[in-house]
């Protein structure tokens, strides 16, 4: 009798672990030390590191319900704000790094109602010459990641997929992380957009997940390429894309940014012996999360360029060209190590030749 009980508790056991003991973890959570755990809260200690780590501005949220902040890390609230019925506004925010423990951030989590097109968190130098930002209020440029770029390299700090709603998270294999210069402060090139008919209350904050210097195996830093300036006739399907030049390196990550009008996004490599391996493919607009981590990384080894692709639908009456509102855009962004191999690749026009600049000779 007592092996007839015990059998269905050892085979549960066994499919709990895994072939050999190996622990299987579902839900999206990933083994780690034994343990069955968020990948954003693998370096988590057991008891709250930092005390005084969340900076909110404006009214109490009252529709997002957050989990407690981050043990070791921080989180930043924006201002609610409220937008009317088709409603958009472009704007800058600004916030202090609080005191943290651990300045290796190894994942980022965002949390927001619907009416977020995108936000473009950056942490950089305090200007010198106006002092901190006007916290949530921003210095006039404080939204431009490459304003006094000439004293130090923004880091970027989360990039969401346009007009995500609900939760995003960026992760990055164990081990790796960029370095936080708490010095600096955080500042974000915002965008709502409410779709509704209706008045839409926006809510926005982020939890920043930081790790022990001595986890740290690999220095990851962030990269970009964009087309700044094309146009689509009324009702034309297009593609848009550009290669740019790199210059080796692991990508642990790709996010696409587009917006409503995208049937396609692609990202090919461009190998020095002439082939193309394609990396990435995505479908039509939705406000599903479109970051795709990579563990093992896309080792960049004889990889003489990155191409990437938009494809448009103009379904408007009017011509479309680069920009918010109606229009469009077409960005890659993503992360990769080591942090000498970052890069960003800008074209001034579609079809023109891409500038491809290694950023990391200059950090």
């Amino acid at each position: 009798m007592r092996t007839r009980i015990l059998a269905p508790l050892v085979a549960a056991l066994a499919l709990s672990s895994g072939c050999g003991g190996e622990l299987v973890c579902d839900g999206g959570e990933v083994s780690f030390r034994g343990a069955c755990v968020d990948p954003v809260r693998r370096y988590e200690p057991a008891t709250q590191l930092d005390a005084d780590n969340v900076v909110a501005y404006g009214e109490p949220l009252r529709d997002l319900a957050l989990p407690p902040p981050p043990k070791s890390g921080f989180r930043i609230v924006a201002p609610p704000r409220t937008l009317g019925p088709g409603e958009e506004v472009a704007f800058c925010l600004a916030w202090p790094i609080p005191e943290i423990t651990n300045t290796i951030v190894h994942g980022g989590r965002l949390y927001t109602t619907p009416g977020l097109h995108h936000s473009n968190m950056v942490a950089k130098p305090i200007a010198a010459d106006l002092g901190p930002n006007p916290y949530p209020e921003c210095h006039p440029g404080a939204d431009d990641p490459f304003s006094n770029v000439g004293a130090g390299i923004p880091d970027v700090l989360f990039a969401n997929s346009t007009q995500v709603v609900g939760e995003e998270t960026i992760q990055f294999p164990e081990g790796m992380g960029y370095k936080l210069d708490t010095q600096r402060e955080i500042s974000t090139s915002i965008h709502f957009l409410n779709t509704k008919n209706e008045p839409q209350r926006i809510e926005l904050a982020y939890d920043f997940f930081t790790m022990p210097a001595d986890e740290l195996t690999q220095e990851v830093a962030p990269f970009v390429m964009q087309i700044s300036d094309f146009s689509i006739p009324p009702h034309t399907t297009e593609s848009v894309d550009t290669t740019c030049t790199v210059f080796g390196g692991n990508i642990v990550s790709l996010m696409p940014h587009t917006h409503d009008l995208a049937q396609a996004f692609t990202v090919d490599f461009m190998t020095t012996d002439g082939a193309v391996r394609r990396v990435y493919e995505d479908g039509t607009y939705d406000l599903a999360s479109d970051i795709r981590s990579y563990d093992p990384p896309l080792d960049l080894e004889g990889v003489s360029a990155i191409r990437h692709a938009c494809l448009f639908d103009n379904t408007r009456d009017v011509e479309v060209h680069y920009g918010l509102g109606l229009n469009e855009m077409c960005i890659l962004f993503g992360y990769i190590y080591p942090p000498v191999k970052q890069f960003a690749g800008l074209v001034s026009e579609d079809g023109k030749p891409c500038s491809s600049i290694q950023l990391g000779l200059f950090r």
